[in-house]
């Protein structure tokens, strides 16, 4: 009907009044979302050329109203909660060890009983979760609550090749057995996307929460560069925010270049297990994405298939006649 209607107007030469309308619409929608878009990135810009400005602001004011640090005052009822556990702290310190400290060797003399302190802590649970380096691991105690919690810190990344494919997934990621949603992933583009357009990295962190089952993208305070990235947000801060969800994959972007990591990515991403993946041309319809795991200091790193971790987008086939499609033979 609606083309039988636009045949009339042509064969008489008249304006249909009711399209010629949607078609403003629509323009007017068009132009009102790309002024949005812009006025976004013109306040984008501004952010940007202040970030270097603000970042020393906040490290001057970080230092002159630091706040003493929370007595590590754990005991027998403390709870350590790590990958979805709750954990007895008794487990790893005998109540003797709570109560009067830890026995120290001292270099000269009978040793000498310490107290119990965050490092201390971390040093015996590596042994049993590998992830918990210390380099990238935080000990945060909780004391209205009891609870310890040991969220893994993002280093700086940086804008080098790395090894063949091959099909493993991260140490962490497989105890769940299931996939990030692309919804997750498509997020995330989104926002790399616009600081893309600026030239500008951006990092973001996708944690997995035991109590609701799902995972859920988050985005520290950092400072960003067309060259790196850094995640400046304290560990007292993420953990209010994340509690006890973890950390399965750092992502970040590399804009207008290639997913490939770079020397300070190398040194950087190195927790055992944790999936890390870069986006890459993000200038294009479809950017460019790369994933791996850091296996070990002796074997490095392992390039992942981003099928194995990501949801596939395209797993839904619309109703068509396969009839209509023939298959030509090669020859």
């Amino acid at each position: 009907m609606t083309n039988q209607q636009t045949d009339i107007f042509n064969m008489f030469n008249l304006v249909d009044e009711h399209a010629e309308q949607k078609k403003r619409e629509e323009e007017e929608r068009k132009k009102k979302a790309e002024e949005e878009r812009k006025a976004k990135q013109a306040e984008l810009q501004k952010q940007a050329k202040e970030a270097s400005e603000k970042a020393r602001e906040n490290a001057e004011k970080k230092a002159a109203e630091k706040k003493e640090e929370e007595k590590f005052d754990v005991n027998e009822n403390t709870i350590i909660r790590h990958f979805g556990e709750s954990i007895e702290i008794t487990a790893y310190f005998t109540p003797e060890e709570l109560a009067e400290g830890l026995l120290v060797k001292k270099k000269e003399g009978e040793p000498e009983r310490k107290p119990l302190e965050p490092e201390m802590l971390r040093k015996r649970m590596e042994k049993d979760y590998p992830e918990l380096v210390k380099s990238h691991t935080e000990v945060v105690f909780l004391k209205e609550k009891n609870i310890i919690l040991l969220p893994m810190k993002a280093k700086k990344k940086g804008n080098c090749r790395e090894e063949e494919l091959i099909h493993s997934s991260s140490l962490l990621f497989s105890k769940l057995n299931k996939p990030i949603p692309f919804s997750v992933l498509r997020d995330f583009i989104a926002i790399a996307r616009i600081y893309g357009e600026m030239k500008l990295e951006v990092h973001a962190d996708i944690y997995y929460n035991p109590g609701n089952e799902s995972f859920f993208l988050d985005i520290p305070r950092q400072v960003v560069h067309p060259y790196w990235v850094e995640v400046t947000e304290d560990a007292a801060s993420l953990v209010a925010r994340v509690e006890d969800s973890f950390k399965v994959l750092e992502i970040h972007s590399h804009h207008f270049m290639s997913p490939s990591p770079s020397a300070q990515d190398n040194l950087s991403e190195r927790v055992p297990g944790m999936l890390y993946a870069i986006v890459g041309r993000t200038q294009d319809f479809f950017p460019d994405i790369s994933v791996r795991e850091f296996i070990s200091e002796f074997r490095g790193h392992k390039k992942v298939s981003a099928e194995l971790v990501f949801e596939w987008p395209f797993f839904e086939l619309p109703d068509f006649d396969m009839d209509k499609i023939e298959v030509s033979s090669y020859e």
